[in-house]
């Protein structure tokens, strides 16, 4: 297949500052278009993720609206495969995130959206990666963790979510909130190297609900000023808002619609990098690539689920710059 390659500047000179004009660092980076999401059932790639035990396969979901499946494809979109959860329908399934425990692999999927505010808790549940060599086509998932939430100030909306393994702990960023917030929610990883669900999730009514931390709120984001507003059109009032976030060691990585931005998690107070990317419409997930720091994919929703939607690969050129 050919790979056209893209630079990661808009065909669009747009300026990176807010009308506060704070200073953001730039990353150099490459983003090359991978190909088109193939399966027409994968309307609204809303949540990425990479397997841990084939870096050819990568795992998405459907927004809210849709029923408990995941979707396997490569990073130029083949259709690979999808798997229902033993579940309810989630409410509003906004991104997911693999990770590694104890030489085993997991997939987590956070039903965290709340476009009104209204919800008085949101989940996440977790299940065993499939293998695709392993797995047939009829088999359900089986959820080995699924934990309700709340936040401390009252509800969020959030569409980004990252697993720490090192801190044993879900990583959530707020998507509506002015800065947006970082918190962080306890992950029960005892829990998962049982084969049944664990006695202390919250999987039934009237279960106790935890409540996620603040860590801090993130600044560093940023869209066009009010008088660009026409290239953007009805994008434009969401164009600085976190849509995905990926964590590799301890490079976070958040994407808005507009561009990506670089944190570092073991000191938040550092500046983020920023990271220039095409506008491609309604950009929602984000992913490291396996076992990598210095190169992610990224998806977006199709529109009016008709138009194809893309898979985009970025790279750092400057992988030392990246982690410093």
């Amino acid at each position: 297949m050919v790979i056209a390659t893209l630079f990661a500047l808009s065909l669009m000179p747009l300026p990176v500052m807010s009308d506060s004009e704070s200073a953001v660092s730039e990353l150099p980076a490459t983003v090359q278009w991978m190909g088109n999401i193939q399966s027409p059932r994968l309307d609204e790639s809303s949540g990425l993720a990479s397997s841990h035990y084939d870096a050819g396969v990568l795992w998405s979901i459907n927004d809210s609206g849709s029923g408990p499946e995941i979707f396997a494809m490569t990073p130029h979109g083949q259709h690979l495969g999808s798997w229902v959860i033993d579940m309810s329908d989630p409410l509003d399934w906004e991104a997911m995130a693999s990770f590694r425990w104890r030489d085993r692999n997991y997939l987590l999927v956070a039903d965290i959206g709340d476009n009104f505010a209204a919800r008085s808790s949101v989940s996440f549940t977790v299940v065993a990666e499939p293998r695709l060599d392993q797995i047939s086509a009829e088999q359900r998932l089986k959820p080995l963790l699924v934990q309700h939430f709340t936040f401390p100030e009252g509800p969020r909306d959030a569409e980004a979510v990252a697993v720490d393994t090192q801190r044993q702990e879900l990583l959530v960023l707020s998507k509506r909130t002015v800065p947006p917030e970082l918190y962080r929610v306890s992950l029960d990883m005892e829990s998962l190297e049982s084969s049944e669900p664990s006695k202390s999730t919250n999987t039934g009514h009237g279960a106790a609900h935890l409540q996620a931390e603040l860590l801090t709120a993130l600044t560093d984001f940023s869209k066009p000023p009010k008088r660009q507003v026409d290239l953007y059109g009805s994008y434009w009032p969401y164009i600085g808002m976190p849509t995905g976030m990926t964590l590799s060691a301890d490079l976070l990585l958040v994407t808005t619609l507009e561009h990506a931005y670089l944190f570092n998690r073991k000191d938040l107070s550092q500046p983020a990098k920023l990271i220039r990317l095409p506008f491609a419409g309604q950009r929602e997930a984000i992913a490291f690539a396996k076992d990598s720091t210095d190169t992610a994919y990224l998806t977006h929703e199709r529109e009016d689920g008709l138009r194809k939607t893309a898979i985009y690969r970025v790279q750092f050129e400057d992988r030392d710059q990246a982690e410093k």
